[in-house]
């Protein structure tokens, strides 16, 4: 009697058995087909990351590494007026010598972490020198560009605005390429546009040099802007970029 009803129970729970058995069968395929969907998306993962590593290696490749992107060249930074020829002088006392060393200062710093070129400035300090000394340095170091930093005055407040000059048609693409790149930065001042100058350091230089007028220091709101950390920042920032623009497409 025992060996039967123990049968009997084997026979009883066999068919819940076989539905225990036949679920986990089914589940089977599914969990394959997760298993195998989870590869694939690891997969594209896995292709996408490492084309887009190989991009940037390329782009890199081309444009040359952080921080070398004009090794070889030399670039004179010009800081405009000095030691007993302060330049203009705005309704808020802003005194142009001293601007355009500040902001020379902050041009010399981007070039050198962005670009790996030389960088000089014809006055590191608030001295007199010379327009001439400054146009023998360039040549002597056989510079690829002379950059002179200026800010404008006008005899009434109501001008703004920034403009870049050069002396001749070789060295307007560079002038463009700087200008479009400062006015890109939308600072809130009219665009004066590129032009041709007869101002002695492009007149006598026999390097290709730019001067930048990057606001009028008798106007009130530009006097303002330059007077910002701001200022000088996004200034030199689009300053370095549009000689790296220019280097890079000859």
């Amino acid at each position: 009697m025992r060996r039967h009803n123990k049968r009997t129970n084997m026979t009883n729970n066999e068919p819940t058995y076989r539905s225990k058995k036949l679920k986990k069968l089914k589940k089977a395929p599914k969990l394959a087909l997760l298993g195998a969907l989870s590869l694939l998306v690891v997969g594209l993962v896995f292709y996408y990351n490492i084309n887009d590593i190989r991009v940037d290696v390329e782009v890199q490749a081309l444009m040359g590494a952080p921080g070398q992107l004009l090794e070889g060249k030399t670039i004179v930074i010009d800081p405009g007026h000095g030691g007993k020829d302060p330049g203009s002088i705005g309704q808020q006392g802003t005194i142009e010598r001293d601007m355009t060393l500040q902001l020379a200062k902050e041009i010399e710093q981007e070039l050198l972490e962005k670009t790996g070129a030389t960088v000089l400035l014809t006055r590191e300090q608030d001295e007199s020198v010379d327009l001439q000394q400054r146009i023998d340095m360039a040549e002597k170091e056989s510079a690829d560009l002379f950059l002179s930093i200026h800010f404008d005055a006008f005899t009434t407040n109501d001008v703004e605005g920034m403009t870049t000059y050069h002396r001749n048609s070789n060295d307007q693409p560079i002038a463009q390429a700087v200008h479009d790149r400062l006015i890109e930065k939308n600072f809130d001042t009219r665009d004066r546009g590129v032009r041709a100058g007869d101002y002695y350091v492009l007149r006598e230089n026999t390097v290709p040099s730019l001067l930048l007028e990057l606001g009028y220091i008798s106007n009130e709101k530009d006097e303002t802007r330059m007077r910002s950390l701001y200022f000088h920042q996004e200034a030199s920032e689009a300053i370095v970029d549009g000689v790296i623009d220019y280097f890079h497409k000859r």
